[in-house]
C-alpha cells in the first residue's frame, strides 16, 4: 500500500470516528424536555376547555393555568439551552381516558413532572429545571384543589 493510500485510509477512519463521537453527544438527543412541553400543552388545554356554556373558571384552575404557562416557558428555554428543537411538534405522553378533564390534566402534569425530573448533567440549566419542576408542582396542587372544589 502506498503512502498516499495509507493517508487516505487514515483520514477516512479518523472522519468515521469523529462522526460517531459527534453523534454520541448530539444536541437534543434526549426527548424529555420536548415531551414535557407537549404534556404541559395538553394539560393546559384540558384545564382551559370545559364543556358547557355556564362554566365559570375557578381560582384554582386560574392558578394551574398560570403555573403551566410559567413551566412551559421554562421548559422551552431548557430545551433550547441543551440544543433540542422545541418547535417540532411532539405528542403528549398521556392520552385522556374520559375520567374527567381535571383528572386527565393531573395525569398529564404528573407525566410532565416525571419527564422534567430526569437527572440533568448540564449544570448551566439545573436552576431552570428546578424552577420548571416547582411550577409543575404548584400546577398539580392547584389542579387537585380544582378537583376538590368541583366536588369530585
Amino acid at each position: 500500500m502506498s503512502i498516499k493510500n495509507t493517508l487516505v485510509a487514515l483520514a477516512m477512519t479518523t472522519s468515521a470516528f469523529a462522526a460517531v463521537a459527534a453523534h454520541a453527544d448530539e444536541p437534543g438527543r434526549h426527548p424529555f424536555y420536548a415531551h414535557a412541553k407537549a404534556d404541559l400543552d395538553q394539560a393546559r388545554w384540558l384545564i382551559d376547555h370545559r364543556p358547557g356554556d355556564n362554566w365559570q373558571m375557578g381560582r384554582s384552575e386560574q392558578v394551574a393555568l398560570r403555573e403551566i404557562d410559567l413551566a412551559a416557558r421554562d421548559v422551552t428555554q431548557l430545551g433550547l439551552d441543551v440544543g433540542k428543537d422545541m418547535f417540532r411538534p411532539e405528542r403528549a405522553d398521556v392520552h385522556p381516558d374520559r375520567r374527567g378533564r381535571l383528572h386527565d390534566a393531573m395525569a398529564t402534569l404528573e407525566k410532565a413532572h416525571q419527564d422534567l425530573a430526569h437527572e440533568e448533567d448540564d449544570p448551566r440549566v439545573r436552576g431552570l429545571q428546578r424552577d420548571a419542576l416547582r411550577h409543575v408542582d404548584i400546577a398539580l396542587h392547584a389542579t387537585r384543589n380544582a378537583i376538590r372544589d368541583a366536588g369530585y
